[in-house]
């Protein structure tokens, strides 16, 4: 039976749904957006109490057109909004996600929920000289929603970043962007996966893939096609996992990248990402020889300086499947430079990370080597500093 906290239900015995930021129909996109971002700015408690609803999973595809017709006639006048205001907001995003892959989604979070709540807002609020700029407006401002839902997943506000991936996919689909929905829904999937509901994630994942179908690019559908690899692993099918992976290098190896949408550009989606994700669906599926091929893949290709918190997190990753096959001196080895590459990030999934480390080494009990057990008190020092930084300001 499914627990009612997975619903989206309160805790306490109250049966009032928390749909708060996850209704499709109520309000248009922007309101909600609103909502949302003022109580994140206002309410310390409400990213840490927000709660991750596998209700609002159901994403309404086949009644989008409706819902966007009716977000359309919601809105009235403002400010003038034309060019250089959507190019000003295109800048602003450039700037915070290449922070992002630095520093990780801690690192000003609030800020990017700020420049949302009254400079993005007001523009999607505002008058558009033509339906191609008020498109482009919407388009741009649901790739700035969607990274501050990225920042809060990857800071482990799970509930907080389902509502602004909410938010972001009913910006793209108003902007008619079904590519940009489509990454959303696979940001979804990522998610889902992450929090052990892979059903739910090969859904959400192959949803992207046919609601883009027909104008995706070959690296966006290469992205789409290997979370569905993951949501195949997540369910143990073995010969759809290693197909999913295979279609999506074929597909990215039909990618020119000048062509490829910006938000496959400042992501990094590249062969290097595509190996990190195959790396993960085969460890999963139990076959730690080819994850453990596909992380040194990714680890070698990877430019370690400007995606600092992923390449951390595939080290991580290596490592582990390292230690599953009995090779503790290696697995500390590249454990150790993981926490190296993680000094200066901020991010709730590198925290989680060496949590692991330490699960792991902790499995060894008086049998752990020495070397082993200065890395277990490095992790600890790590952790009792990252602790000590969430509870001495906001994330």
């Amino acid at each position: 039976m499914m627990n009612p906290i997975d619903l989206g239900l309160l805790e306490g015995g109250n049966l009032e749904p928390d749909l708060g930021g996850l209704d499709w129909w109520e309000h248009a996109p922007v309101t909600d957006l609103l909502t949302v971002g003022r109580a994140d700015l206002e309410r310390r408690e409400f990213g840490l109490s927000a709660l991750y609803s596998l209700a609002a999973l159901a994403v309404p595809l086949d009644q989008w057109q409706e819902i966007a017709d009716r977000g359309r006639q919601a809105r009235g006048g403002g400010i003038a909004v034309g060019h250089r205001e959507i190019d000003a907001v295109r800048d602003m995003l450039a700037v915070f996600s290449k922070a992002d892959e630095r520093f990780g989604g801690g690192h000003a979070r609030l800020a990017v929920v700020q420049y949302l709540t009254s400079d993005v807002a007001g523009f999607l609020q505002g008058r558009f000289s033509s339906d191609q700029d008020r498109r482009a407006m919407f388009s741009v401002a649901a790739e700035m929603t969607y990274l501050a839902g990225w920042k809060a997943f990857d800071s482990s506000l799970h509930g907080l970043a389902q509502r602004y991936y909410v938010q972001a996919l009913r910006l793209a689909n108003e902007a008619d962007d079904r590519p940009l929905a489509g990454f959303t829904l696979r940001a979804m999937a990522h998610q889902a996966v992450d929090l052990g509901h892979g059903q739910e994630a090969l859904r959400l994942a192959t949803s992207s893939l046919e609601w883009s179908r027909g104008r995706a690019t070959p690296a966006a559908t290469a992205l789409f096609t290997v979370l569905t690899a993951r949501g195949h692993a997540a369910t143990d099918d073995k010969a759809r996992t290693s197909a999913a992976i295979t279609a999506a290098e074929a597909h990215l190896a039909n990618a020119e990248p000048d062509d490829e949408p910006i938000w496959i550009r400042t992501s990094g989606f590249t062969e290097t990402s595509l190996a990190s994700q195959a790396g993960q669906a085969l460890r999963d599926l139990g076959d730690l020889p080819a994850a453990e091929a596909q992380f040194r893949r990714s680890i070698a290709t990877r430019n370690s300086e400007a995606y600092r918190r992923i390449h951390s997190l595939t080290l991580a990753n290596l490592a582990d499947v390292q230690c599953a096959q009995g090779r503790l001196h290696e697995a500390t080895e590249n454990w150790n430079h993981a926490i190296d590459a993680m000094a200066g990030v901020r991010s709730g999934r590198a925290a989680v990370a060496v949590r692991n480390i330490r699960t792991r080494l902790g499995s060894f009990g008086s049998r752990l080597p020495v070397f082993a057990k200065q890395l277990d008190r490095r992790a600890a020092v790590f952790l009792n500093d990252a602790a000590g930084r969430r509870g001495g300001e906001r994330t």
